[in-house]
C-alpha cells in the first residue's frame, strides 16, 4: 500500500523554527513516505490593532511566494487564500480555493488519495473536498479552552467535529490524552521530541556567548514564544522582589516589553537559532516558564519543558499536567509569585553535576526521531485497519 500522507500543519514549514509536525514529516520523508505539508490555514487572526498582524501579513505573503516546493524530501504547499478565514463567505471560498490547490498538488507529488493529517481543527473543512483514506487528528492544544474569544465557538466546533470524524487520535500532552480517550478509542500520547543539539551538548561550558558574557549568575533563563501568553505581571513582581537573580529572556518579543527591559537584571537577548541555544542554556541556572495560568496553558505541552530537561536544568513551571505527570518529582510547579519564588531559590540550593545528568537521561530517549517512530506505529496501523473503498 502506497506510503502517502497529506499533513495539515499547525505552523509553517518556511517561517516558524522546526516545530513538531515539521520536524516528524521530514523523518517520515526519509523512511519512504511521500508528504505533502500544507502550511497553516490557522485559527484565528490577530486583530487589525494588533502589533503582530502586520509581520504576520508580511510572513505568510512571503511564505505563499513559494506557493509549491520540495524541500528536505518534503513536498511543502503554502495555499493562496484569502484573509479573513473566520467570515463565513470567505471560508467558503476558501475551502473551494484550497481543494484545487491541494488536488493539483497531490498530482504533483505523485499522490491518489493518501492518508489524511489533521493538526489543526480547522482541517475539518477539508474532509470531504480532497480524496483521502484514514483520518488522523493531532490535537496540540486545548482548543475547548482556546483564548481567542472571536473564533472560539467555531474553533469548538471544528474540534469537536474532528473528534467524530477522526480514525486515530495522538495528543501532545498527558491531560489532553486523558480527556478525549474518556470520549472515544483509538487515542494516542506521543509527546514532543528533543532535537540532538539538546542532548549531545555540553550541560556546562566554560565559554559564553558574547550577549551573555557580562550577566553574572544566578540567571534564571526562557527561550521561546514571547506573545501574548506571558505573565507580564509575574515576571514584573519576580523581578521587583530579587534584584539578585538575572532574567534572561531569549525569543522575538511581540508585545511591548519595554518595562520590564527598563530594569536592569532583566534582560531580553532577542531570538536566537535552534542550534545556538545549547550554549546559552549551559550558562542558566534555572529554567522557567512565565506563561499566564489558564486551562489552555493547564492542557498544553511546552516543546521546551523537554528541551530544557535535556540539557540538565531545573524548571519551574505553572501548573501544567505535563509537568506535573510527565516528569513527577523533577519539576516544580508554582502558580503565585510566593511560590514561584520559593521554588527557584529552591532549585538553585539543590542543584548539582549529578542532578543535571539525572534530568538529561529523562529524555534520552525522547528524540525527534523516537518519537517519530512511535507517529509511524499508529499511521502503520491505520493503514491496516483501512476499510474497503476508503473515504472521498
Amino acid at each position: 500500500m502506497d506510503k502517502h500522507l497529506v499533513c495539515f500543519a499547525g505552523n509553517d514549514w518556511w517561517v516558524h523554527n522546526p516545530m513538531t509536525e515539521k520536524q516528524w514529516m521530514r523523518i517520515l520523508a526519509r523512511r519512504g513516505w511521500t508528504v505533502l505539508f500544507v502550511n497553516s490555514i490557522g485559527v484565528g487572526m490577530p486583530g487589525l490593532d494588533s502589533p503582530r498582524v502586520f509581520r504576520r501579513v508580511l510572513r505568510k505573503l512571503t511564505s505563499m511566494a513559494r506557493f509549491l516546493r520540495r524541500d528536505e524530501n518534503v513536498w511543502v504547499l503554502t495555499p493562496v487564500l484569502l484573509p479573513f478565514w473566520s467570515v463565513s463567505v470567505v471560508r467558503t471560498l476558501n475551502q473551494f480555493l484550497l481543494a484545487l490547490q491541494l488536488r493539483w498538488s497531490m498530482k504533483r507529488a505523485g499522490m491518489g488519495t493518501a492518508l489524511f493529517w489533521a493538526g489543526l481543527p480547522t482541517a475539518a473543512s477539508m474532509l470531504r473536498r480532497i480524496p483521502h483514506r484514514e483520518v488522523l487528528y493531532y490535537v496540540q492544544d486545548n482548543y475547548t479552552a482556546y483564548y481567542d474569544s472571536m473564533t472560539f465557538s467555531r474553533i469548538a466546533e471544528d474540534h469537536e467535529r474532528m473528534l467524530q470524524e477522526a480514525d486515530a487520535v495522538i495528543c501532545a500532552s498527558i491531560g489532553l490524552h486523558e480527556r478525549i480517550a474518556a470520549t472515544r478509542g483509538q487515542v494516542w500520547y506521543i509527546p514532543h521530541g528533543v532535537h540532538d543539539v539538546f542532548l549531545d551538548a555540553p550541560l556546562r561550558t566554560n565559554e559564553s556567548p558574547d550577549d551573555l558574557r557580562d550577566i553574572p549568575h544566578p540567571i534564571i533563563g526562557y527561550w521561546g514564544s514571547l506573545e501574548g501568553l506571558q505573565d507580564l505581571v509575574l515576571i514584573r513582581a519576580l523581578a521587583g522582589r530579587h534584584p539578585e537573580w538575572q532574567f534572561v529572556f531569549i525569543g522575538r518579543p511581540m508585545l511591548d516589553l519595554s518595562a520590564l527591559a527598563a530594569l536592569p537584571h532583566v534582560h531580553f537577548l532577542g531570538p536566537k537559532s535552534q542550534q545556538e541555544l545549547p550554549r546559552y542554556a549551559a550558562h542558566f541556572d534555572v529554567a522557567w516558564m512565565s506563561f499566564v495560568q489558564s486551562e489552555w496553558i493547564r492542557y498544553s505541552c511546552p516543546v521546551k519543558l523537554r528541551e530544557y530537561l535535556a540539557m540538565g536544568l531545573p524548571v519551574v513551571s505553572p501548573p501544567i499536567i505535563e509537568v506535573e505527570r510527565a516528569f513527577p518529582g523533577e519539576c516544580a510547579t508554582a502558580a503565585t509569585v510566593d511560590e514561584f519564588s520559593q521554588c527557584i531559590a529552591e532549585a538553585l540550593a539543590t542543584d548539582s553535576p549529578e542532578a543535571r545528568m539525572r534530568r538529561r537521561a529523562l529524555v534520552r530517549e525522547q528524540r525527534w526521531s523516537d518519537t517519530a517512530t512511535s507517529v509511524e506505529t499508529v499511521l502503520r496501523n491505520l493503514r491496516g485497519d483501512q476499510r474497503d473503498g476508503g473515504r472521498n
